[in-house]
């Protein structure tokens, strides 16, 4: 293990249990936490977290052997879950939601398996489909427009501007969740779910910690790639402001470019590489400006792409910066959380495995 590194230690002690505790409907089951083969609980940017839980589901069950989880039972589409991940005496609570599917498996020589499928509350908002006109809203008063339909309360965070600014916004055949979506890309904001919190943040604020992870101690395998394909060394975009009666060009090189420091890919590209932004159409100049610093910033926080597997830690969520050692001079580098997957199982216990994104390379 590097010595520049001070990784935090999952759980004071040598020896814990990390089986995840499952909620169902607000009660804690025995039943279900001894039949437990494998949870997964995935997260990624742009919200709405999913979970897998596979039980065994066959034993005794008033007086005789058969099915556990059998119709007329706790566990039916709609239920919902609640699943804690880490040590069992100091757990934390990663995935909150309604089953969705149910599963049944069965094969010869094994006992049948019960699998149910939930997703978080943004599931609401990806089923709901509309074509609709919202006009002369800012961007937080159509995310709170949205999620108050479904019952969700808002969490802005530092949404640019504080969504100031009024524009007209036209939802087209789109779910509620891909049409929010949509626009937070435009402001280069990322959207996710705490509890009945829809929460709003900035990409590559880095806002749910930070941890430390070495290779061959806690980072236990990773896989990290520059690629200067998708770099550019600017973003444009053009148009005609008709309130103003003008033209108007946009360039952007730059703004918020997230975890890490060092030499980004556009310092590397062989000469100039610009793209310009044919696509989303902005109506005045401070709207073109956001767009192109939006589309800039996304391209070039995509440059270092790393995903690795760690010890099962809980904290390691979508917007945790991590710093990274053991690899280099060249990728030794702070890199911004973009996708996590929690996993548990009979025969490797608890591991977390994620990807991470930087726009920097440490040393070229």
């Amino acid at each position: 293990m590097p010595n520049d590194v001070q990784e935090a230690p999952v759980s004071q002690r040598a020896a814990y249990a990390v089986r995840p505790t499952v909620f169902v409907d607000g009660q804690q089951r025995a039943d279900v936490h001894a039949s437990l083969r494998t949870c997964v609980v995935s997260e990624q940017e742009g919200g709405m977290s999913s979970l897998s839980l596979c039980l065994s589901n066959w034993g005794i069950t008033s007086g005789s052997v058969g099915y556990l989880f059998d119709s007329g039972g706790p566990l039916q589409l709609g239920t919902r879950l609640k699943v804690y991940f880490g040590e069992t005496s100091a757990p934390c609570g990663l995935f909150e939601g309604d089953i969705h599917a149910i599963e049944a498996r069965g094969s010869v020589g094994t006992p049948p398996e019960l699998v149910l499928l939930a997703e978080d509350d943004l599931f609401a908002l990806r089923c709901a489909r509309r074509t609709a006109f919202y006009e002369s809203q800012a961007v937080g008063d159509l995310v709170q427009t949205i999620a108050g339909r479904h019952g969700l309360q808002c969490d802005l965070g530092d949404l640019p501007g504080g969504g100031a600014g009024s524009a007209n916004w036209a939802q087209l055949n789109e779910s509620d969740l891909a049409f929010l979506r949509r626009v937070l890309a435009r402001h280069d904001c990322d959207l996710q779910v705490s509890g009945r919190t829809l929460q709003v943040r900035r990409c590559g604020e880095g806002d749910r910690g930070s941890l430390s992870l070495a290779l061959y101690s806690q980072l236990q395998q990773v896989r990290v790639i520059a690629d200067l394909a998708q770099q550019v060394s600017a973003v444009t975009a053009s148009g005609f402001d008709v309130a103003g009666g003008s033209a108007f060009t946009a360039t952007g090189s730059g703004v918020h470019l997230g975890a890490g420091s060092g030499t980004t890919g556009a310092d590397l590209l062989p000469g100039s590489r610009s793209e310009h932004l044919g696509g989303p159409a902005a109506p005045n100049q401070g709207e073109a400006q956001a767009l192109v610093d939006a589309a800039f910033d996304q391209r070039a926080r995509r440059f270092v792409r790393l995903a690795g597997s760690t010890e099962g830690n809980p904290s390691l969520r979508v917007g945790t910066r991590l710093r990274i050692s053991g690899m280099g001079q060249r990728f030794d580098n702070s890199y911004d959380v973009i996708e996590a997957h929690h996993r548990f199982d009979q025969s490797h216990g608890y591991r977390t495995d994620f990807t991470a994104q930087s726009a920097y390379l440490a040393q070229p």
